[in-house]
């Protein structure tokens, strides 16, 4: 007889098994993020190159304005425009072209005679400084002291106008009819105001508006506050056309002119 060994209900012991964890890499996410690509690669070395020459160019004088020239101005010294422009010494040129809506506004708050600038780069490594004037048109005494009529009717004092044949002087004007006359003259040519010696209203009370006016030349001119700016430009044309350079040319209604009574 055979028997038959009982099989053993109970489950066999596990069998151990070990795993091995993988060791974490803690320079991999740097590995990962220093990884390029060759496209990437060629645009970090032309970065680095251009962040190089930057730096060489800033250390270097051509980053330093070689000359600042001023254009533009008639009335206003170049060395004033250079001074009041407040340009630091040892400046690079792109600071300075970064801060020329403060350059601007610096010379238009510092001197009534500067209506607008400009800064821009001519060149290499000079500074253009661009002026537009709100010139003086006239100048007169007035309570012991020397005063000058600027194109947009402001008054400013000064010693003693270093421009008198620039401009002519005035007589007899009060505030309002000054600014009228300024308003009429910022219609006439610089040209033709250069060549003005003198502007006298006659009489305010009894020839209202009515303005004498003696050239350089030797013509007396008659006009109104009213039209005499536009006027007064075809002043050359006229005198070019006379014979006789001596007598009054009548700009109040038309244009008349009466040579004078000696004149040959």
């Amino acid at each position: 007889m055979k028997f038959f060994k009982k099989a053993s209900t109970s489950s066999p012991p596990p069998t151990q098994i070990n795993e091995e964890i993988p060791k974490k890499n803690l320079f991999q996410p740097i590995k990962q993020f220093f990884h390029f690509n060759r496209l990437e690669m060629k645009f970090l070395w032309w970065i680095f190159l251009a962040s190089m020459f930057w730096s060489v160019y800033l250390i270097s004088p051509l980053s330093k304005p070689k000359a600042i020239y001023v254009y533009g101005n008639r009335q206003v010294e170049v060395e004033t425009i250079r001074e009041q422009a407040g340009i630091k010494k040892g400046k690079t040129i792109w600071g300075i072209l970064s801060e020329h809506e403060t350059i601007q506004q610096r010379l238009t708050k510092r001197n009534p005679k500067i209506k607008d600038a400009s800064v821009t780069l001519s060149g290499l490594n000079t500074i253009q400084l661009t002026i537009l004037e709100n010139p003086a048109i006239g100048y007169y005494y007035e309570d012991g002291k020397y005063k000058e009529l600027l194109e947009d009717a402001q008054t400013i004092q000064t010693e003693e106008p270093v421009n008198k044949e620039g401009y002519p002087e005035l007589v007899n004007f009060d505030e309002e009819s000054r600014t009228q006359l300024a308003n009429q003259l910022g219609k006439t040519s610089p040209s033709v105001i250069s060549m003005i010696r003198q502007i006298q209203y006659v009489d305010p009370e009894k020839k209202p508006l009515k303005l004498h006016i003696r050239m350089k030349d030797g013509m007396k001119v008659i006009g109104t506050l009213k039209d005499i700016g536009e006027k007064l430009n075809y002043y050359p044309s006229i005198y070019n056309e006379l014979k006789m350079k001596s007598g009054t040319i009548d700009m109040e209604v038309g244009i008349f002119y009466t040579p004078d009574i000696n004149a040959q």
